[in-house]
């Protein structure tokens, strides 16, 4: 309805004090791995020694034989290297001072803080599904479960020469099927060691679900999906008391995760003991949390949960040509696997 003037000169307009996010996509392999990272203090580089080949020395022997004595190199080094992915966080000092006192509804600057580092958290999505490791591009699941048909090197070693460093890939998928996933479980299975998170898109993962026999998909139904979240799989009662977890099929006993980040058709196959994000605390800075929960972002979302490692702020500063605050947040560190033989993805999956 249209009010007169009379009322509009003398009324102002209601504001919700609180900025609702439209934008950002949920990633729970992100946010597990973001909580869950590991300390890349010191060094230039971040070595890994693997072994990719057993010796053929020794073996069996008679009653005083000759031992064989010959030594052999089965070792070498994989090496990555340090990457950064920032955010800007600029106000003008007049817009500080206009924000200030009774007419505030929302703080600008810790708006804007947000804002960003929410956005910072999605380009960090894009690192750990697409980055190819290459430049400033960080690498990824996406270069290491990879078997040479993208990137015929890992860690700077050829995977035509170092040929364990191959991981499971299965180009032009067609019709996801369960054995199609069976293939790809096994591959990956070293052991007793598997792939403790399979993430794939909201459509395959649906399409999943369709193949599961209707007596388990009825009992999903019935009582709800099992939940995870970042550190692993929440307890019934917790779940359905309400706490912040992801909805998870199963393969194998292996959670089945939806994961909006991940691109079209694709499915990884990951082991995270073997595959995490290695954070740099970067002397100097500030290493940040977001502020608190802001309730205007969906759960779920990278950037309402703690993620503290490799997450930098370098604090407001004034430019001498500018009537204005900059500061940075930056995160750094990489995506690194050190077994890239148990990660496997299949993609064109239909």
């Amino acid at each position: 309805m249209v009010f007169s003037e009379a009322v509009t000169s003398v009324t102002r307009s209601y504001i919700v004090p609180k900025v609702y996010d439209t934008i950002s996509k949920g990633s729970p392999v992100l946010m597990k791995l973001l909580q869950n990272a590991k300390p890349w203090k010191t060094g230039v580089k971040y070595d890994v020694i693997i072994k990719y080949q057993d010796s053929t020395n020794g073996g069996n022997t008679g009653i005083a034989d000759k031992l064989d004595t010959d030594r052999q190199n089965v070792r070498t080094t994989m090496s990555f290297e340090p990457k950064m992915a920032y955010k800007p966080v600029v106000v003008a000092n007049i817009e500080t001072t206009l924000n200030e006192g009774d007419e505030r509804v929302i703080d600008l600057l810790e708006a804007e803080f947000d804002s960003q580092a929410q956005s910072l958290m999605q380009v960090m999505a894009t690192n750990l599904w697409t980055g190819t490791g290459s430049g400033n591009s960080w690498d990824s699941i996406y270069n290491a479960a990879d078997d040479a048909t993208n990137f015929a090197t890992y860690g700077g070693l050829a995977r035509s020469t170092f040929t364990t460093l191959k991981g499971y890939y299965l180009a032009s998928a067609g019709a996801l099927t369960l054995a199609k996933m069976a293939t790809a479980y096994d591959a990956v299975q070293i052991g007793n060691d598997s792939p403790d998170i399979i993430a794939t898109t909201k459509a395959l993962w649906s399409t999943y679900e369709s193949l599961l026999q209707p007596t388990v998909r009825a009992g999903y139904t019935q009582n709800g999906y099992p939940k995870m979240n970042a550190f692993g799989m929440l307890p019934r009662a917790e779940g359905l008391a309400g706490q912040a977890g992801f909805d998870v099929l199963f393969f194998r006993g292996t959670p089945v995760v939806k994961d909006e980040q991940i691109p079209s058709g694709k499915m990884f196959f990951i082991n995270t003991n073997f595959f995490g994000f290695k954070g740099i605390n970067i002397s100097g800075l500030k290493q940040v949390n977001f502020k608190k929960n802001n309730s205007g972002v969906p759960m779920g979302v990278p950037g309402r949960v703690p993620s503290t490692r490799g997450f930098n702020f370098r604090d407001m500063m004034s430019p001498v040509d500018q009537l204005a605050e900059v500061g940075h947040l930056i995160y750094a560190g990489n995506f690194i696997s050190e077994n890239p033989r148990l990660q496997g993805q299949m993609v064109g999956l239909s």
